[in-house]
């Protein structure tokens, strides 16, 4: 003997399977909506700054702020700005054009490349006086490029 379904049970299982589909489809997630200020309604990580201190002994001077710790900052989309700053601000007060444009200048300019637009100084910067009223490119490097408030 064959056993067939009923016409209507068809009928109500078609029925079924038409308002599922919807309800299924419903439970997807909403997109998220801006707020008024323009964000996303708190779905992201705040932005925050790095700070890396540099120092005046071997084990802590500026080569110690390794490119690979400024690219690993530079791409990470919550870091807004990579601070370098020096431990103590009269470090550098002691070298003369030379020793700055050949050891320290370099140097800080390749980890300022890493991202001109977030690797950064901060802080006060103390130069020898000669160096200052001689050397301006150097000034500006420390002052106009890297930002800090060079003495």
């Amino acid at each position: 003997m064959k056993t067939s379904v009923p016409y209507n049970w068809k009928k109500v299982l078609t029925g079924v399977m038409l308002v599922a589909v919807p309800v299924f489809v419903a439970c997807e997630k909403d997109p998220v909506k801006p707020n008024e200020n323009g964000g996303n309604g708190g779905n992201t990580q705040q932005k925050h700054n790095v700070e890396l201190m540099y120092g005046r002994s071997p084990s802590t001077q500026w080569q110690n702020i390794s490119l690979d710790t400024l690219y690993k900052y530079n791409s990470d989309p919550t870091v807004d700005s990579i601070f370098m700053i020096p431990e103590d601000i009269s470090q550098f007060a002691n070298l003369n054009a030379t020793q700055i444009n050949t050891a320290l200048t370099p140097k800080l300019r390749e980890r300022h490349n890493v991202n001109p637009h977030k690797v950064f100084g901060k802080g006060d910067l103390k130069l020898n006086n000669l160096v200052i009223e001689q050397h301006p490119e150097i000034v500006r490097f420390f002052a106009d490029t890297l930002k800090y408030n060079v003495k």
